[in-house]
């Protein structure tokens, strides 16, 4: 079924439960209704940013946005699940969600899963970032908002500029970043 046929038909609990979250940054909308995440995430998996560094960044802006919302609305559980699949994912720019723990253990990678259950907090991108502690750092607010880091495109296996935005799950210990990466061709 289509994602958003999916999320408007779970619009009718939404609404018998009165809940209508707000998205995790006021850089993009403030409240959206369920019907409208769903044609938002409908149309970032549609789309492409090729190597335009502005786009990019607004594409795992709003990514992390929206998984946050999911999350809220679904559970962790059941959004984790999600996050591994269409729409969630695209191949255009390499687009996915991936997470670490704040002691550095890859919990979750749509983009990577070879990852999952791997200690990274020593692993390093192409030009010697550790990138799970700017993760943890753009999670927790004591680092980048959006950090860039060299690493294997998901989907090209290049070498390739990636913009990654991250956020803290509800047990504090988990982190999940939403990242894409520059598609030169595209």
């Amino acid at each position: 079924m289509h994602y958003a046929a999916r999320m408007v038909a779970s619009a009718a609990w939404v609404g018998v439960a009165g809940f209508a979250p707000a998205l995790a940054s006021q850089a993009t909308e403030p409240r959206l209704s369920p019907a409208e995440v769903a044609r938002k995430i409908d149309d970032l998996h549609a789309g492409a940013s090729g190597s335009d560094s502005q786009a990019l960044e607004q594409d795992v802006t709003l990514l992390a946005d929206l998984a946050r919302w999911h999350i809220e609305n679904v559970g962790d559980t059941q959004a984790i699940a999600d996050f591994g699949a269409p729409p969630w994912t695209r191949q255009a720019n390499g687009l996915h969600l991936w997470g670490v723990t704040r002691a550095g253990r890859s919990w979750f990678d749509a983009g990577h899963p070879n990852l999952v259950g791997i200690n990274v907090s020593e692993a390093t991108d192409i030009d010697g970032r550790y990138w799970s502690e700017l993760a943890r750092k753009s999670a927790n607010g004591s680092g980048e908002k959006i950090f860039m880091i060299r690493y294997l495109h998901p989907v090209t296996r290049q070498s390739a500029f990636g913009y990654h935005t991250c956020f803290m799950l509800s047990d504090q210990v988990r982190v999940l970043c939403a990242g894409a990466f520059e598609d030169k061709d595209g």
